[in-house]
């Protein structure tokens, strides 16, 4: 291990003082990691006291009518023209806007009832939430690190984890023989797994079957985590919120894991894992968000070192993406507009679940759980899940993921409600001649 460096020693230590379990979570690099103070800071220093010339921004300005204005192409300025010209072109900061990371917190608090009055830090913005989980795995995996993942994932996680950091995945049966969430399964996992550092990665609403915990399994699962922490293991729990808000069953729980997980242990440190991607419907414009479960004293240090990795993968998240975020939930009419997507998303998701569970089909597949998110998932009882797939692409022209052998994932989000019926009786069709 290469020799640190004062910033990252000064870092370290006041991590270790204030925030242990982070301190000993720390991967190699997260060790090593820091914010320099070169450029950044003198920019800074430079924009509150350089009151006549400002030469340390690596910007151009145009001084050919408004003095200072930021120089810009007339072309992409019409598609934009009612943002300032710095919520477009300007950098934002390496964490984010900080009027976005405020209006995302309130959105958390007003969205998540058990956070009330818990403390955890104010969102930092990503350039999605894949670049959220890369800055996790930089941050607190060393190769042979334990990560505990179900065997029904969101594939990104073994790219990001496995294949690129080294963790060694241990997995569990998603399910239990109920069809509910496997909480026994999980917390022997838990138990069984050796290291004093482990890490968790939990997706409800689930990628890909759309399963959501109740409150009782939500309970259990804190528990579990909490039983391994009191045997001196240090855990990170990631909480991918990905599909947040979009329940469509009363039955399960209408919020994160991550306020119950808030405190729970002193030993475990939480992060939440959300966005503008899904949750303002707007995938393309790279919006996620990451709050942990810190106290005061230790989101500084915390942040120095965050601040250091981001600046040295992209520098930070697209402004123009930042302002089109934090304007729309500003805007009047907002709620109305997200509640009316919520509205046809639920629609569609009872008329799947209504057709993909009806009698007929009983003979050639099982309906996984599905009570929130965009997807349901169905465990096919003969036949191969790839086969099946290529066939409905090519003969009737209808596109499905395959997962492993048996399982079919359909993103009902895609589909017109008044499509769902034609969409499942041509997959009858192609299992019954497979």
């Amino acid at each position: 291990m290469q020799a640190l460096n004062p910033l990252a020693i000064e870092l370290n230590e006041h991590l270790r003082n204030t925030a242990p379990a982070v301190f000993a979570l720390l991967s190699e690099l997260g060790e090593r990691i820091y914010l320099p103070k070169g450029i950044l800071s003198q920019t800074a220093e430079a924009n509150t006291k350089a009151d006549r010339f400002n030469a340390t921004r690596a910007i151009a300005l145009d001084f050919s009518e408004d003095a200072g204005d930021m120089m810009h192409l007339p072309a992409s300025r019409e598609l934009v023209p009612e943002l300032t010209l710095g919520s477009v072109y300007g950098y934002a900061p390496v964490l984010g806007q900080q009027e976005l990371r405020e209006a995302w917190k309130a959105h958390l608090l007003q969205e998540n009832p058990t956070l009330a009055g818990k403390i955890f830090s104010l969102p930092i913005v990503t350039s999605g939430m894949t670049h959220g989980f890369s800055l996790l795995a930089e941050l607190f995996v060393d190769s042979g690190n334990t990560l505990v993942l179900p065997d029904k994932i969101w594939g990104n996680y073994r790219l990001i984890f496995q294949t690129k950091a080294g963790a060694n995945i241990q997995s569990y049966p998603f399910f239990n023989a109920s069809n509910g969430f496997n909480t026994h399964g999980f917390r022997e996992t838990l138990a069984n797994a050796p290291a004093e550092k482990l890490l968790i990665l939990l997706n409800f609403p689930h990628n890909p079957t759309g399963y959501a915990v109740t409150r009782v399994e939500a309970q259990q699962i804190v528990d579990a985590i909490v039983a391994r922490a009191e045997s001196g293991c240090h855990i990170l729990v990631m909480i991918d919120d990905a599909y947040a808000g979009l329940w469509y069953d009363a039955r399960v729980m209408h919020e994160s894991l991550f306020g119950l997980l808030v405190g729970c242990h002193g030993n475990v440190v939480p992060v939440k894992i959300d966005g503008a991607t899904k949750e303002e419907y707007a995938w393309g414009l790279r919006v996620a968000f990451m709050s942990f479960g810190l106290s005061e004293v230790a989101r500084q240090p915390f942040e120095q070192k965050l601040s250091g990795l981001i600046r040295a993968d992209t520098s930070g998240a697209s402004q123009v993406s930042q302002t089109l975020i934090l304007e729309a939930m500003k805007a009047p009419g907002y709620a109305e507009q997200k509640q009316h997507n919520y509205e046809t998303l639920k629609a569609r998701a009872l008329k799947v679940k209504a057709v993909a569970s009806d009698v007929r089909y009983a003979e050639l597949w099982e309906v996984y759980p599905s009570h929130a998110g965009y997807f349901t998932c169905l465990n096919l009882k003969s036949g191969n899940a790839e086969t099946v797939r290529q066939r409905l692409l090519e003969a009737h022209g209808i596109g499905a993921i395959a997962l492993g052998e048996t399982e079919l994932r359909i993103a009902y989000s895609c589909l017109d409600e008044s499509d769902i019926e034609t969409v499942f009786a041509k997959i009858a069709r192609v299992i019954e001649g497979v």
